[in-house]
């Protein structure tokens, strides 16, 4: 699972390179959201708060970043939604690939 989430917000992290203004504004929408749906992870939505303020090329590297705490982050990520349901699909079949070749 950790494996695809990265897969996933490497494409993430494309669309952001491609298209900041955009990609920040929905994350930014959809954690506003997700803080009022979602008290439990309240810590980790603060975390996002702060780094969706930072500018790009800071954020870049923390959504590809292995790190457990990096990894934490991506599990309660404001940017669901970035990618379409086609893009999400391709994302995972690449992801089903790379590991059946790998097994």
């Amino acid at each position: 699972e950790d494996r695809r989430s990265l897969a996933l917000h490497r494409a993430i992290a494309k669309r952001l390179r491609e298209d900041p203004h955009v990609v920040l504004t929905q994350a930014r929408q959809s954690l506003a959201t997700m803080t009022a749906r979602q008290p439990e992870v309240s810590h980790l939505l603060r975390e996002w708060s702060v780094l969706l303020a930072r500018p790009v090329e800071a954020l870049l590297p923390l959504l590809t970043d292995p790190d457990p705490w990096a990894r934490e982050l991506r599990h309660v990520t404001p940017f669901a939604g970035v990618l379409t349901a086609a893009e999400r699909a391709e994302v995972y079949r690449g992801f089903a690939d790379d590991e059946g070749r790998a097994a």
